[in-house]
């Protein structure tokens, strides 16, 4: 995790400090006796998670631009209200509106059995309202101890009903990408967005070598990312979330992106998701949560 020795730094409670990244970013620091974190306030943006005794779970491109008002490459982006592009307007950034606003810190709590909890929260504005019409309040508690926790709240603030796509949007560290398997989506319907969206039924492990962008449809509660090259197996265990996004650019994608290039060896996204026939529906008033348990654990399979 970076230094904020030379910065400014704000100390929140006894494990959180508040201090600037680059381009005068708001950065939150947490060490606490489980883990360490770091977020970036610009999007509620988990940009690393490092459990004591153990490497950083989490791969930020070296070639992300961090710049206000423009989105991080890495780490945990949150999606909303659309996942991917948006349906009409390809000017727009992918994956919604809320990973380049700032968000609000409205608590940053040590808790008793020595873990930190953090809870953001956003809400629409006139911008948003300009290409979303409709009013929300997003809260986002993140709990760092020896495993990550992200709990998201959507809240209907509008008169009507709305639909909405939501993800988080994980980026994993891994030591070889030809050399990892994915566990716990044997038997969902996968629909291979680089093939025509052919659809086809998951045969055991999942299996990654280049270009890969496949969605997995009625997913279970847990996925499992076993890399072996780094000695571990990375557990997800999500709540009210249907689908899991696996995506690798491959390497002649990467070359077109300057914010992957060479890096696309490094890293695998494993998200879980809620698009496209399984976006929420969420009445006036009413409030959707989904959830997201990300640990480590010595490599199996």
């Amino acid at each position: 995790m970076e230094t904020a020795a030379h910065l400014h730094v704000h100390q929140l409670s006894r494990t959180v400090q508040r201090t600037t990244g680059p381009a005068q970013l708001s950065v939150l620091l947490i060490e606490n006796e489980q883990a360490r974190c770091m977020v970036y306030l610009q999007g509620a943006h988990v940009a690393s998670f490092t459990p004591n005794g153990q490497a950083d779970l989490l791969f930020m491109s070296p070639y992300s631009t961090y710049e206000k008002g423009k989105p991080f490459r890495g780490g945990i982006p949150i999606c909303f209200p659309w996942f991917g592009k948006h349906p009409k307007r390809d000017d727009l950034f992918l994956h919604g509106l809320v990973r380049t606003k700032p968000w609000e810190l409205r608590e940053a709590i040590d808790i008793a059995d020595g873990s930190t909890k953090l809870v953001l929260s956003t809400e629409d504005d006139e911008y948003t309202r300009s290409i979303w019409p409709h009013r929300f309040s997003l809260q986002l508690t993140i709990t760092v101890a020896a495993s990550l926790r992200l709990e998201m709240q959507v809240t209907n603030t509008d008169e009507q009903p709305f639909s909405f796509e939501e993800a988080f949007h994980t980026y994993f560290r891994i030591g070889s990408l030809q050399d990892c398997s994915i566990t716990g989506l044997d038997g969902c319907t996968v629909v291979d967005r680089s093939d025509g969206n052919r659809e086809y039924s998951q045969d055991g492990s999942v299996v990654v070598g280049g270009e890969f962008v496949r969605i997995f449809e009625q997913a279970g509660p847990v996925v499992a990312l076993h890399d072996p090259v780094l000695g571990r197996s990375i557990r997800m265990e999500q709540e009210n979330l249907k689908q899991v996004f696996v995506w690798n650019p491959g390497d002649e994608k990467a070359k077109q992106n300057p914010e992957v290039l060479d890096a696309w060896k490094d890293f695998l996204c494993v998200e879980q998701v809620n698009s496209g026939k399984a976006a929420v529906v969420l009445e006036k008033g009413r409030t959707h949560q989904s959830t997201l348990v990300v640990s480590s654990l010595p490599y199996a399979i």
